[in-house]
């Protein structure tokens, strides 16, 4: 009992630690300078205020080139709704307060940390393995820095932790609410940030194979997975369809990310694709559905002309999206003010190289019960890489997979500090 007490007051210690060091952050971050991250601001704004979800957008002038200082409320399915609304709630409440902002998203992100405890304490049931993991997730400047930007990066994470648990306790307990709470989860997850859309066709692929010899008893949890994913999801995808006649779960702004990562004249990961002129004439005037969907095509079309080129590109997104190395200094825009970018860059690129270190030490030296029991947090970490090889594969979208590596890393952690105290005594 005494010992059961002395972990919990390590973990609540460990939480109260985080919570600390990220009010300490945002608190000295410098004021509003990431209240333009993106237009997620812009739309929860026009949430609050009755608009809908909408951008306000400048009405072109008469003549061509003339500024015009108009504007109209347009409808967009730029971004997926759930930090929109998130943001929406906040400011309808009390205000658009950006401190408070990121004093939930604190919140929010040491609960995540909690979400990894008992995470890697199913998956491994070690308490010193999960306190270790939870530690590391504590210390972890770039989700430090994140609960101070205005972008999905802390609440996806949440998300994509719950949903990864409750999915492990489903494979151990198949069961029609198991698996619909699931396919929900995974619902949200996706509507807070579509990466994940194509993750149900691979979960139950990935299910089905694996247990080919049960699979008679996953029928109906397989259909409950993906019922609760379509309940989630569908409003969506039909408010899309009846406001804007776009069918879809990604973003209108995908097609550039795929366009600007493959044109074989542009420099990789520059956010902003260079457009030769017969492609702007084909996207002048068009709406963002349009533009999306001619530079989805033509990103593609780029990677079916030159595949060596995408295949160099891989082995530079490779780097890119595990490590940072390879990038320049904007990319750190993403985790942390301009006082603080080259501090972010050495330690994301020396400790993301250490947790994968480690947990390949894990998994080769350590094997046991927790090795089969990650079935789902290494389908995951695999789907996020191969997801984003076509697109700019910036770090931060390697991040809400990281806390995984910092599970197995906590193995290797734990049994080899074990080890090296035996051979002591």
């Amino acid at each position: 009992m005494n010992k059961r007490r002395h972990f919990i007051l390590l973990l609540m210690a460990i939480l109260v630690a985080g919570f600390a060091l990220r009010v300490a952050y945002f608190t000295w971050a410098p004021k509003d300078y990431a209240a333009a991250d993106s237009d997620y601001d812009d739309i929860a704004q026009n949430l609050a205020a009755g608009k809908g979800f909408s951008l306000d957008k400048p009405v072109p002038g008469r003549n061509s080139g003339e500024p015009s200082r108009e504007v109209r409320t347009v409808p967009v399915a730029s971004r997926t709704p759930a930090y929109p609304f998130f943001l929406a709630a906040v400011y309808k409440l009390f205000g658009r307060r950006l401190k408070l902002v990121y004093l939930i998203q604190t919140v929010i992100d040491m609960l995540s940390a909690l979400l990894l405890y008992f995470l890697t304490l199913r998956i491994a049931g070690s308490e010193r393995v999960a306190l270790v993991a939870t530690l590391i997730y504590a210390l972890y400047m770039p989700f430090m820095s994140q609960t101070a930007v205005l972008l999905n990066e802390t609440l996806f994470g949440f998300l994509l932790l719950g949903f990864t648990l409750v999915s492990v306790r489903a494979l151990e307990h198949p069961s029609f609410a198991n698996f619909l709470a699931s396919g929900a989860l995974l619902g949200a997850v996706t509507l807070c940030r579509p990466t994940t859309f194509l993750f149900p066709v691979v979960l139950l692929a990935a299910v089905l194979i694996r247990y080919r010899g049960v699979i008679g008893q996953l029928v109906v949890p397989s259909v409950a997975f993906v019922a609760g994913f379509v309940a989630l999801v569908a409003p969506w995808v039909v408010r899309n369809y009846v406001v804007l006649d776009y069918v879809g779960l990604v973003g209108s702004l995908a097609g550039e990310q795929v366009y600007a990562a493959n044109y074989i004249w542009h420099r990789p990961n520059t956010p902003e694709p260079m457009v030769p002129d017969d492609l702007r004439a084909k996207l002048a005037g068009k709406s963002d559905i349009e533009r999306n969907k001619i530079l989805m095509r033509e990103g593609f079309r780029q990677i079916l002309l030159h595949p060596v080129n995408f295949a160099k590109n891989v082995l530079y997104r490779t780097s890119t999206f595990w490590t940072a190395i390879g990038m320049g200094g904007p990319a750190f825009f993403y985790f942390s003010s301009g006082r603080a970018g080259k501090e972010m860059c050495v330690f994301v690129v020396v400790v993301n190289i250490a947790l994968i270190i480690a947990s390949v030490i894990a998994f080769v030296m350590f094997r046991g019960p927790w090795t089969k029991a990650s079935f789902v947090p290494l389908l995951l970490l695999g789907y996020f890489y191969i997801i984003h090889l076509p697109i700019i594969a910036l770090v931060r979208y390697s991040m809400p997979v990281i806390p995984f590596l910092m599970m197995f890393a906590a193995v290797a952690i734990v049994n080899l500090f074990g080890k090296a105290r035996t051979a002591a005594s």
